[in-house]
């Protein structure tokens, strides 16, 4: 179901902060936005996530691949999920991204301020 579907448009500026205030949430956004998929499963989705945190220099106890698709399970797709930036199936840990022009332009934003201060 597209956020279209749902009734959903434009989101509100408090979802789109609320979307981007976690580095995961932010790297999940950043991942759709700079490759051509759509789709992906949670296990595979983790592992970028994992080493986008690592290459952006953060300790290895919190990009642990394993520990970083816990955390998107329980926490970091199910807010994308209910603020209408993607579909996430917790059963079979399937992500559909629908893309959102203003969460990616404010997205842009935060990647470029994190490079100058770490993510």
């Amino acid at each position: 179901m597209t956020p279209e579907d749902r009734g959903l448009t434009t989101p509100m500026v408090d979802d789109v902060f609320e979307a981007l205030a976690d580095w995961r949430r932010r790297a999940v956004c950043l991942h759709f936005q700079t490759t051509a998929e759509t789709q992906t499963a949670a296990g595979e989705l983790a592992d970028v996530v994992a080493q986008q945190g690592r290459d952006s220099g953060l300790p290895e106890v919190e990009t642990d691949a394993d520990a970083v698709e816990s955390a998107l399970i329980e926490t970091h797709l199910p807010v994308l999920h209910r603020l209408a930036i993607l579909d996430f199936d917790e059963r079979s840990g399937t992500i559909r991204y629908w893309g959102c022009p203003t969460l990616e332009k404010w997205a842009d934003h935060a990647a470029a301020v994190s490079q100058r201060s770490g993510f």
